[in-house]
C-alpha cells in the first residue's frame, strides 16, 4: 500500500468508525439543533452562544456522508432542515447569527455569512430528499440576499444588514461555494450565473497584485485597520473553488491558482509545515498559531493542484498534508474528535472540538475519498 492509498483509508476509517457516529448523536431530538461543539472529554459546549453557522455546516455533512454511504444521516439532515433552522430565522426574514442565553441582542445580527450557509444546507437537503419546497426556499435566501446585503453603487454584498459600511472576502467566497454547489444539485444555469458574478468580484477586487484581501469599506477600498491582515487559508480555499469554477465553466484560472499558491507557500507556512492563522500583506507573521481549518484548505488546495498537473511531488504533498492534520490535530484528541489550534511548535492551544471544523474536515477527506474512486 503506498502512502497516498494508506492515508485515504485512515481518513475513510476515522470518519465512519470515529467522527460520523460520534457527531451524530449531538443533534438534539427536541429541536434538531446540533451541539456547538465538543469539550476534549466528549462533553457538549455549554456555551452562551449557539451559532447557526453549526446547523448548515453539519446538514452538508450528514448529507455528502449519506451520498457516498459513509453513514446514514437522513433523519439528522431532515431534523435540522425541518426543526432546526427555525429557531434562527427563515429564508425571508434571514437568518441570525446566533441564539444566545443571556438574551442580550448578541446573535441577532443578520450577515451575510449565515445566508451563504443556509443556502448551501438547502441545496444538500435537495440533492439529498430531492424535495421541491428546499427548492423553493434557495431562491427565497438568495432574493432575500440580493435585496437585503447587494450594494447597488459599489457591487458586492455588506456584511450585515443595516452596515453599509463593511464588506469581507471571506462571506463572499462562501456564498460562491454555495451557488456552485446550487449549480451542482440543480442544474439550473442561473445559479452558476450568480456564481461568476462572484467570481468577477474576486477577480476585480478582492485579488490584489499578488496576494488575496479579506477586509474592504463599501467601495472595497481597504479597511483602514485590518486591509493588510490576509489568511494565507484562504488562499488555499480559493484554489480548491477556482479549480471548481474551472470544472463547471471552462474558465482557465491558471495564472490565478498560481499566484495564491505562490504567495501562501512563500509566507503563510510555520517551519513544521503547519499553515499560519493570519500574515500581514508583506508576508510578516501576524498571527503564527494554526487552525485545524487552514490545514484542511491546504489538503483541498494539493489535491486540486494535483489534479491539474499530476506529478509525483503533488502526490506526495497531498499525503503529507494528511500526515500533518493527524499527527497535530486527530491523534492527540480522542477518536473523533479534534484539537483545533496549536501554536507555532505545534502544541495544542484550543483542545477542543467546534463543530463548525468538521465541515472543513469532511469536505477535504471526501475529497480524497473522490479521488480514491476516480482512481
Amino acid at each position: 500500500m503506498d502512502s497516498l492509498t494508506f492515508q485515504i483509508a485512515r481518513c475513510q476509517h476515522w470518519l465512519t468508525q470515529h467522527a460520523l457516529p460520534r457527531w451524530q448523536k449531538t443533534q438534539s431530538n427536541q429541536n434538531g439543533i446540533f451541539a456547538e461543539g465538543l469539550l476534549f472529554d466528549e462533553q457538549e459546549f455549554s456555551n452562551e452562544l449557539l451559532r447557526f453557522r453549526v446547523q448548515p455546516r453539519q446538514v452538508y455533512v450528514f448529507a455528502h456522508a449519506t451520498e457516498l454511504d459513509l453513514i446514514d444521516g437522513r433523519d439528522q439532515v431532515c431534523a435540522a432542515i425541518e426543526k432546526g433552522f427555525a429557531h434562527f430565522g427563515s429564508p425571508t426574514s434571514g437568518y441570525r447569527f446566533a441564539l444566545c442565553k443571556s438574551d442580550d441582542n448578541k446573535g441577532d445580527a443578520i450577515n451575510l455569512y449565515e445566508q451563504a450557509f443556509a443556502l448551501l444546507g438547502f441545496a444538500w437537503h435537495y440533492k439529498l430528499a430531492a424535495d421541491e419546497s428546499s427548492l423553493a426556499t434557495m431562491e427565497a435566501i438568495y432574493q432575500h440576499i440580493s435585496t437585503h446585503l447587494w450594494d447597488i453603487k459599489y457591487n458586492g454584498f455588506f456584511l450585515t444588514e443595516g452596515n453599509e459600511v463593511s464588506k469581507g472576502q471571506n462571506p463572499h467566497m462562501h456564498l460562491f461555494e454555495a451557488l456552485m454547489v446550487s449549480y451542482e444539485h440543480t442544474d439550473n444555469p442561473v445559479w452558476i450565473e450568480r456564481a461568476t458574478q462572484i467570481y468577477q468580484l474576486f477577480q476585480t477586487h478582492f485579488l490584489q497584485s499578488d496576494h488575496l484581501a479579506e477586509f474592504f469599506q463599501a467601495d472595497f477600498s481597504l479597511d483602514l485597520e485590518t486591509g493588510t491582515h490576509i489568511d494565507p487559508g484562504h488562499h488555499y480555499e480559493w484554489i480548491w473553488l477556482l479549480n471548481h469554477y474551472q470544472k463547471l465553466t471552462g474558465v482557465n484560472v491558471d495564472k490565478t491558482v498560481d499566484a495564491l499558491y505562490r504567495f501562501a507557500q512563500q509566507y503563510g507556512h510555520n517551519d513544521n509545515g503547519l499553515v499560519r492563522d493570519e500574515i500581514y500583506a508583506n508576508g510578516k507573521p501576524l498571527r503564527s498559531t494554526s487552525r485545524l481549518w487552514c490545514q484542511t484548505e491546504y489538503l483541498k488546495a494539493c489535491i486540486a493542484l494535483w489534479e491539474r498537473s499530476p506529478s509525483d511531488a503533488r502526490r506526495a504533498a497531498v499525503s503529507q498534508a494528511v500526515e500533518h492534520i493527524f499527527v497535530y490535530y486527530l491523534n492527540p484528541a480522542l477518536p473523533g474528535l479534534w484539537v483545533d489550534q496549536v501554536d507555532s511548535t505545534g502544541e495544542p492551544l484550543n483542545e477542543h472540538s467546534p463543530a463548525s471544523s468538521f465541515y472543513h474536515l469532511f469536505l477535504a477527506f471526501s475529497e480524497l475519498v473522490r479521488i480514491a474512486n476516480k482512481d
